[in-house]
């Protein structure tokens, strides 16, 4: 009889393998932290709330997520679809860890940076070939070439068993959406975004969309129960940009 296995070494192994990560303190160019952000937070400290959050998050910050989302992309969501997240590495996570599993493929419209460390936990293979076998979810962002974009959600078109993530966090003001290609995209596309520099450090993003609405929800809650409440009520800090046009 063999020797039983840990779970920890093959998980150890795999964490190992990962590159490291950006040091934050390196980073060019960043806004300091909005004095609006800072008195939201100081508001909230004020007013008690420091407990956790209705699960899914505050619902006026699920409501401003899901109107980010119609402003730049056309696509009406509601707040009941979307989940706020600690940052959006959190929510990259979560959806790739429920919706893949090992052995399976992630196709990339771009590098996949983004979501090389949380495949390479899970056991899945980057692709950027759309025709390769065994995807099943693509990772595309909104500063991923359009033409890369549009032949990677041609794989979701035409395979229904394949899953969607659009990633608005890089911010890159694209007004695209990938569930405009076609009817059946939207209920398999799962959108993520994450506060913006005026928000820096506090680490608050969200998901929303798609039929896996609930399931996702669920996986996040049993990571992190709620993301914290400061963070989520000094994002509501940030100002509204439909509102300074």
């Amino acid at each position: 009889m063999s020797a039983p296995q840990q779970l920890s070494r093959p998980l150890s192994a795999r964490v190992a393998s990962l590159p490291d990560p950006p040091d934050p303190m390196a980073r060019q160019g960043a806004a300091e932290t909005s004095k609006t952000v800072i008195q939201a937070a100081f508001e909230a400290l004020d007013a008690g709330r420091t407990h956790y959050t209705d699960r899914p998050g505050i619902l006026p910050l699920r409501e401003k997520a899901v109107a980010e989302i119609g402003r730049r992309c056309g696509l009406e969501l509601s707040a009941d679809e979307a989940t706020i997240t600690c940052g959006a590495t959190e929510a990259r996570f979560v959806a790739i860890k429920k919706l893949v599993k090992p052995g399976q493929k992630i196709l990339c419209a771009g590098s996949g940076a983004a979501v090389q460390g949380p495949a390479a936990l899970i056991g899945a293979a980057l692709t950027d070939d759309p025709n390769a076998e065994g995807i099943a979810l693509i990772y595309l962002n909104s500063a991923d070439p359009a033409d890369r974009v549009e032949a990677c959600a041609g794989a979701a078109i035409s395979r229904e068993s394949i899953w969607l993530i659009w990633d608005m966090s890089p911010d890159a003001g694209s007004a695209f959406h990938p569930a405009h290609l076609h009817p059946s995209l939207a209920e398999r596309t799962i959108t993520i975004g994450a506060v913006g520099d005026a928000h820096r450090g506090w680490r608050v993003g969200w998901l929303a969309g798609s039929k896996a609405a609930n399931a996702l929800r669920a996986y996040k809650q049993s990571i992190t129960i709620c993301t914290p409440s400061i963070s989520q009520w000094a994002a509501m800090g940030i100002a509204d940009p439909a509102s300074e046009e």
